[in-house]
């Protein structure tokens, strides 16, 4: 069971269980022993009329079952596995296992050392060199309206609502440029938060930061979060067909995702 205080263990815990995962979606038949999980469990017995003894999932000797079967399988025979990432321990694991990550506060200029460390590792890992931003995904919030007024009138305490649910427990610390520090009695409002990573404004105005993202990072994958804490469904909804009609196609080559 993960423990907030232990992450060692919570580390180890999820290492597993991704080991699990893999050998699940791989294998028709797979067994795993290790330090947590132990699949199938010593000692499992078997006897059905319906369900003959074979060796393909049994230890025909003891009668036990010594391998599992996923029900139902994955349609695809290889799935790619997407994990959030912060921590440059977490960004190093991702990348020499090659899954692929996610970022969603930091800043552009913060990003960029974490973008890059996650291509050196990958880079490392494969034996060939990985382009930046190959095999990462950016989550920005988004409201595209037609004044950059509006936006702020429509969304600010939407989206600032979600922030201040996160940032009362991780602070501001991952909202900063490299360092830059919280300065004493920094508040979360609109005017510090917008420049930093919010794609709020008018078509043009988030047409320019999500070129900014393409030139800075090389952003292969953008993921949309438009449904802001208690943002009307309507304004929502404008908000989207704005995005689609006089933003997205200036991005055909990026890969643009709603959340």
């Amino acid at each position: 069971m993960a423990d907030p205080a232990n992450q060692e263990q919570n580390r180890a815990l999820f290492e597993e269980t991704l080991e699990i995962l893999r050998k699940a979606w791989s294998n028709r038949f797979f067994s795993h022993q290790g330090d947590i999980y132990q699949f199938p469990p010593k000692g499992l017995k078997w006897s059905h009329p319906m369900s003959p003894s074979t060796p393909e999932f049994m230890d025909m000797e003891k009668g036990e079952i010594d391998k599992i079967s996923l029900m139902p399988r994955p349609y695809q025979q290889s799935l790619p596995l997407w994990q959030v990432i912060d921590s440059p321990r977490s960004i190093e694991m991702a990348a020499e296992n090659n899954i692929q990550g996610m970022f969603w506060m930091p800043t552009v200029k913060e990003l960029k050392g974490r973008f890059e460390l996650y291509r050196e590792r990958a880079s490392k890992s494969r034996g060939y060199e990985v382009p930046l931003g190959q095999g990462i995904a950016l989550v920005r919030d988004v409201y595209v309206a037609e004044t950059m007024e509006q936006a702020r009138q429509d969304a600010a305490e939407a989206v600032l609502n979600n922030y201040r649910w996160i940032c009362h427990w991780r602070g501001l610390g991952n909202l900063m440029d490299p360092g830059e520090t919280v300065k004493e009695g920094q508040e979360l409002n609109y005017e510090f938060l917008h420049p930093r990573n919010l794609l709020f404004g008018t078509p043009d105005y988030v047409a320019e930061k999500i070129q900014e993202l393409k030139e800075e990072l090389n952003l292969e994958t953008l993921l949309l979060w438009v449904n802001h804490n208690g943002l009307p469904h309507e304004k929502m909804m404008k908000s989207l067909k704005l995005f689609t009609e006089e933003v997205m196609p200036k991005f055909t080559e990026t890969k643009l995702g709603v959340m």
